[in-house]
């Protein structure tokens, strides 16, 4: 899907130290946005890919069970306006994608779609590995108005202190290598930070995040990415 069906477009890519990567996503269409993030949250060929029979089952369940759920509450058919709800999924599902093809990283679907409730889960909200076999785990956070980075950099540190990287390797065991899971346990692991963003300038923005604390304390792991997404007014 090229940038103009899809309703967005990634007009940065830079790399900030050899391990750290900030994405700019700026969407051109709301309404193209939503459709086509929904369907990119409906393509449902990775339950395929498993050999063991009730891992298609269980992961068939829960990814039906959710996807309803979006559809019936959080986007809807021919919406051309962000809610708090929508813009969330939309921020986690375009920095996903984003990694995915720009990075060629493991393709993991949204947590929300392997996790056991249909909303609401606990620990992060999306999933990735990289080239050196690293697990990397992604927070998306949306506030209307203003630059969501910081709220985005806590939430990570918070969950990494209290070691919901490790508790969601239950969840994504089936997805990624033993060997990396096990890098996880052992302190190897990157994170992804996916925020809305204003027009403020990218060089100022990134200047910005570099002053944050969380941000200090984070970029010592292997990997770090940051995505904005110009949502904000």
């Amino acid at each position: 899907m090229d940038e103009v069906e899809r309703g967005y477009e990634i007009i940065e890519s830079l790399e900030v130290e050899p391990h750290i990567r900030f994405f700019r996503i700026q969407p051109t269409n709301i309404k193209l946005t939503l459709r086509s993030v929904f369907e990119s949250l409906s393509n449902n060929s990775w339950i395929m890919k498993f050999d063991n029979s009730f891992l298609k089952q269980t992961f068939s369940v829960r990814f039906q069970s959710t996807i309803d759920y979006i559809s019936s509450n959080i986007i809807h058919e021919g919406d051309d306006s962000l809610t708090s709800d929508s813009a969330e999924y939309v921020i986690s599902e375009i920095a996903r994608s984003t990694i995915v093809e720009q990075l060629d990283y493991l393709d993991i679907p949204l947590g929300e779609l392997i996790k056991e409730q249909k909303s609401g889960n606990p620990g992060f909200d999306f999933y990735s590995m990289n080239k050196s076999d690293i697990i990397l785990f992604g927070e998306a956070k949306y506030v209307a108005k203003q630059n969501a980075y910081g709220r985005a950099l806590e939430q990570i540190y918070r969950f990494h202190t209290e070691q919901r990287d490790v508790a969601d390797l239950l969840d994504i065991q089936n997805l990624c290598p033993k060997t990396s899971c096990d890098e996880v346990c052992n302190g190897n692991k990157g994170f992804i930070a996916a925020f809305s963003s204003k027009s403020t300038p990218t060089e100022r923005l990134i200047g910005n995040i570099k002053n944050n604390n969380n941000y200090q304390n984070l970029s010592s792991h292997k990997e770090l990415i940051l995505v904005a997404v110009d949502i904000c007014q």
